[in-house]
Formats: C-alpha cells, sequence, structure tokens
C-alpha cells in the first residue's frame, strides 16, 4: 500500500498560486520566495521582510487561502522534493538530507515521517530507475513547447557560462564556493525535464532545480492562462498553434538582469560580443566536462567595482551595470520577485539608464511577473495591427487590458507568431533606440 500523501493540499510551488490583485498576490509573491528557498536559507522574518508585511498577517492569509502556513509549505517542498531523490537516484539518505535543505539525518527522518507516515528507507522500493546518481527529474503537466523555449533563449546565452546545443541546454552554476554544471532536456515520453548535474553540486540540488523550474517557467499553470487568453480571438489562434508556451525566465537573477540592461540600445551582435568579454574578464574560471562551459558568472560584488569600459562596454551603460550590481550586492535591490510589479519596475528604473521597457523585460523574466507588458515593444505593437502597420503605445495597452493577469504569456504568444515566420528571437526583445517597424509610431 503506497504512504499516505497528507501534503496534498499544499500548492506544489508558486506557479498554482492564486495571482489576482490584493492579498492573493501576497500569497503568490511569498509562494514564488519559498520556491525559490528563501526559507531554506532565513527564517519567516526574512521572508515578511521581503513582502512588506507582518509575520501573523502572512500566516493568516495562508490559512484563509491555503489552509497552511509558510513554513509548512516550505516543509512539503523539501520533503517532495527529497522523495524525488528517495525514488529515482541512488544517493544516499545522508545525501538527500542535504541536498534537500534538510538540516540533520535527525530532521530529515522527522519531517518525512511526518509528511508520508512512514521512514525514508520506506519509499525506496525496487531497483532504481534511474543509474547515475546526479541525475534528477522535474515532472511537467501539459504541453511543453521545448524547442520552442529553446529558440527564445539562444540569443541571450552568455558564451562560457550557457550554450543551447542541439536540443539540450548546458550551464555552469555556482552557490557561494562550489561551482559546476548542469545540463537540462526535455523526455516528452515521460512528460518531465531530466537535470544532470555535476557531483560538485550535489549538496545544492534543491538549489539547481529551482533554478531549472524558473528558467523553464515549469510551474505556470497554462490551462487558466490559456482559458483566460482565448477569450481574444487573435490569442486564440496563438494559443492553438504553439499550446502550453511558458515566459522564460533566469537560473540566475542577477546574470540574467545584466544581460537585459546591457542589451538595451545595443544590437544584438554587439551587446552578445560585449557580454562574451565580460565574463571572459571578470567570471570566474572552471573545469567543466563541456568545452563551451568555462566560466562562472561574475558576481555582484565583482561588477559593482569592474572597469567595464575597458572591455569595450560605453560608459553610460557601464555605469548602470555598475549600479545594478551596487544594489544588489548591499541589498538595497532584491532580484527575486517580492515587490509588486509596479514596485519593481520602479525599483529598476531608479538605476541609472534603465528604460520602461527594460524593466518589463527584467520583469517578466527575472522577477517572474506574469503581468509584465513592453507595450513600447515594436512587435507586440505590429502583432495586434490588421493592415501590417504597429499600433500606437496607447491602442496596444487599450487591447492589453483584457489580458490581465497574463500579459506576460500574451506577449510570449505574440512574439511566437514571428518567430513562426523563421525570424530571429534576438530581433523581438527590440531596443529602445532602435526604430520600430513604423517609423511614424511612437518611440
Amino acid at each position: 500500500m503506497s504512504p499516505p500523501t497528507p501534503e496534498a493540499g499544499v500548492p506544489p510551488s508558486g506557479g498554482d498560486a492564486p495571482t489576482s490583485n490584493g492579498t492573493a498576490t501576497t500569497v503568490s509573491r511569498a509562494l514564488r520566495l519559498i520556491e525559490d528557498g528563501v526559507l531554506d536559507h532565513a527564517n519567516i522574518d526574512a521572508l515578511c521582510e521581503r513582502l512588506g508585511i507582518g509575520a501573523r498577517q502572512l500566516r493568516r492569509l495562508f490559512n484563509k487561502q491555503l489552509g497552511t502556513s509558510p513554513v509548512q509549505v516550505a516543509r512539503v517542498r523539501r520533503a517532495r522534493f527529497a522523495r524525488r531523490l528517495i525514488e529515482t537516484t541512488s544517493l544516499s539518505m545522508a545525501h538527500i538530507a542535504r541536498a534537500a535543505g534538510f538540516g540533520s539525518v535527525r530532521r530529515f527522518n522527522a519531517v518525512i515521517n511526518e509528511v508520508y507516515g512512514c521512514p525514508p528507507t520506506a519509499l525506496r522500493k525496487g531497483p532504481n530507475r534511474v543509474a547515475a546518481e546526479l541525475e534528477l527529474q522535474i515532472p511537467i503537466e501539459g504541453p511543453f513547447p521545448w524547442p520552442r523555449m529553446l529558440r527564445f533563449l539562444e540569443p541571450w546565452t552568455a558564451s562560457g557560462v550557457e550554450q543551447v546545443v542541439g536540443d539540450r541546454y548546458y550551464r555552469t552554476a555556482s552557490f557561494g564556493k562550489v561551482a559546476g554544471e548542469i545540463c537540462v532536456e526535455h523526455e516528452p515520453e515521460r512528460s518531465e525535464l531530466r537535470v544532470r548535474v555535476s557531483s560538485s553540486l550535489g549538496a545544492h540540488l534543491l538549489d539547481v532545480v529551482s533554478g531549472v523550474r524558473r528558467l523553464f517557467d515549469v510551474d505556470a499553470r497554462t490551462e487558466a492562462i490559456a482559458e483566460h487568453l482565448r477569450r481574444d480571438p487573435l490569442l486564440s489562434e496563438c494559443i492553438r498553434v504553439t499550446p502550453g508556451l511558458r515566459v522564460p525566465g533566469a537560473f540566475d537573477h542577477f546574470e540574467t538582469a545584466v544581460m537585459m540592461l546591457l542589451n538595451q540600445h545595443i544590437a544584438p551582435e554587439e551587446a552578445s560580443d560585449l557580454m562574451d568579454r565580460v565574463v571572459e574578464k571578470y567570471g570566474k574560471r572552471i573545469e567543466a566536462s563541456h568545452p563551451s562551459l568555462t566560466h562562472v558568472f561574475p558576481t555582484p560584488y565583482v561588477l559593482s567595482t569592474a572597469k567595464l569600459e575597458a572591455v569595450g562596454v560605453p560608459k553610460r551603460r557601464a555605469r548602470s551595470i555598475q549600479a545594478l550590481a551596487k544594489a544588489v550586492h548591499e541589498g538595497g535591490l532584491r532580484l527575486d520577485g517580492s515587490p509588486s510589479l509596479d514596485a519593481a519596475v520602479d525599483g529598476l528604473r531608479a538605476i541609472t539608464d534603465l528604460s520602461a521597457t527594460t524593466a518589463h523585460y527584467i520583469a517578466m523574466r527575472v522577477y517572474r511577473e506574469s503581468d509584465a507588458f513592453p507595450s513600447n515593444n515594436a512587435w507586440l505593437r505590429k502583432g495586434v495591427s490588421t493592415n501590417g502597420a504597429a499600433v500606437s503605445v496607447p491602442e496596444l495597452e487599450s487591447r492589453a487590458d483584457s489580458w490581465r493577469p497574463w500579459r506576460a504569456y500574451a506577449a510570449m504568444h505574440l512574439w511566437d507568431s514571428f518567430l513562426a515566420e523563421q525570424r530571429d528571437a534576438s530581433e523581438l526583445w527590440d531596443r529602445d533606440s532602435m526604430p520600430p517597424p513604423q517609423a511614424n509610431q511612437v518611440a
């Protein structure tokens, strides 16, 4: 008989949380932070501080909307992850306890008993399905257009740090002083992502999986999103062509924010070349099995004082990146999804020379804001046009109002329609200084 699973009432991740305005949004933001591991590395007070809410009020909201507490959500998250490792790997119980974020084997045993009603060893039955020690699976529900996701991501990869090769995604990762590499591929027949992790990251498997889930938006509520967006005939056709489309996120929040900032006002090829130089000069070199992986991305501390102009970064852009890095390093700016959309955009725009368009790009990918929407984007304005000419920003915003709270997903579907025309994905996230399709439209 299978062990009991009393955790069934707890959302598996922030992606299943409510996303309407008000208190539901607070719970949704809290769940995103829990999925990112905030309560693995800090206490409930740290979570509340990021949300700008008291602990008692947060517990009350969780109990009202989810019937559980933030701490219990985090506990069940670790327990579920541990169970996946028990069932699908050959790792020892002590290793699994560490990798799943438990402070001790004793605590690990107690929580597994509490959640599943049996000791950890009772969950390991029969031969392990996976032979390799550090090979993990992330289940996916619903359609998952993997080739489309890779095509969106490929132009934004930082050489030496990440690369798309065929139908696989490779990247380096670091946690503190530990660095290693990962490889992600889609297994459509099993409806899962297979993640191979170097042994050096063995104690950080939960962090790795959280990063992969963010990057590929695994927990998107695709059915609810599709049901809402289908009310618009244009989006209904887009969804029919590419069901289950996700919004690419960020494995490393800071890395992706720097990439988006560097791309502002610069042509794709030039931005890519500058990113390569930044990584080569300031990234930490590592040994990896894949020849294209050579560095981990530089930390906020390193870039806060880096002489970026020496590697060709324009002076104003160098100052902006340094300001971003300094704010992140000192804690003045959090890239973890804790602010509301408006607060995130305002906080980012407080940085020198950051446009509203770039701020919304970062909100989409880094903050995972489902309603972020770069309405000045030329291709979005053209995508809703009936005559092929880009509409004005106010016209697009008026049309998009009915898409709330899923405007980011609507944007992805409109961009995807251009990819179907064999365009380069790097064209879609247009830079503010580059002319839109119609020169007489709002810039």
